[in-house]
């Protein structure tokens, strides 16, 4: 009965959900296979998108980045479409799915909820004394009349055998999401004699919207105040 509820159910989403496949992997032709590196602190072009980098982890908290806009490593790597293996006794895709699982257990337990586990969407790790995930996954309520099916995300961390769970939610809309105030980001720790450099906004409006300038002085962001306000929003 539950089986045929959730088939019901998911046959009403309202849009194509990337598969989780067997290895985590994509297609050889995926430009989320292009070799990134690291950056140096002197190069306009790495500091271009270490701010874009910056703003969309900000806006999404982790959960969302575009990956193909990047061509270097930065504090966060995204776990499926990757040919890094995280674990030495897990594929990705089985690491994805137990995390998952596992958030979801516990949040049930926690809240006394009944959600259950539909299909993956995207995942990003970071490694930080131990493994730090950003997991967004459909899953379907089962104790809404009838079943309900939306897409979650869940912020956990996992060391051993420890396990702790810093968001989960609902999925937040995109009127929600942009409505995020992203601050500049930390000055960097480099000292150089280059001179500053101004971008526009480094949102994802840029190509429709001119953007808000600010200018960036390689040990942080600096905004003058007679032309810009002191937020990203």
């Amino acid at each position: 009965m539950a089986d045929s509820v959730l088939m019901e159910v998911n046959c009403r989403r309202p849009q194509k959900i990337p598969k989780l496949d067997k290895d985590c992997q994509g297609s050889k032709s995926s430009s989320k296979q292009r070799v990134v590196k690291w950056g140096k602190g002197e190069d306009d072009e790495y500091l271009r998108q270490y701010l874009l980098f910056h703003y969309q982890f900000e806006k999404t908290q982790g959960f969302s980045i575009k990956w193909e806009q990047f061509d270097y490593l930065f504090r966060s790597r995204p776990m499926d479409n990757s040919t890094d293996q995280i674990s030495e006794t897990q594929s990705n895709a089985e690491l994805i799915r137990e995390m998952t699982l596992t958030a979801i257990e516990k949040h049930n337990e926690a809240h006394g909820t009944k959600l259950v586990f539909v299909e993956h969407v995207e995942a990003n790790y970071q490694f930080t004394s131990g493994l730090t995930c950003w997991l967004t996954f459909w899953a379907t309520d089962m104790a809404s009349s009838p079943p309900e099916s939306k897409i979650y995300q869940a912020n956990v961390w996992r060391r051993g055998t420890r396990f702790h769970t810093f968001i989960f939610r609902v999925k937040p809309t995109d009127e929600e999401i942009e409505s995020v105030e992203v601050q500049p980001p930390s000055p960097m720790r480099y000292e150089f004699d280059k001179p500053p450099i101004v971008f526009s906004r480094p949102g994802p409006e840029d190509e429709a919207l001119p953007g808000v300038p600010f200018v960036f002085n390689r040990t942080g962001a600096g905004l003058d105040p007679d032309r810009f306000t002191p937020s990203w929003s």
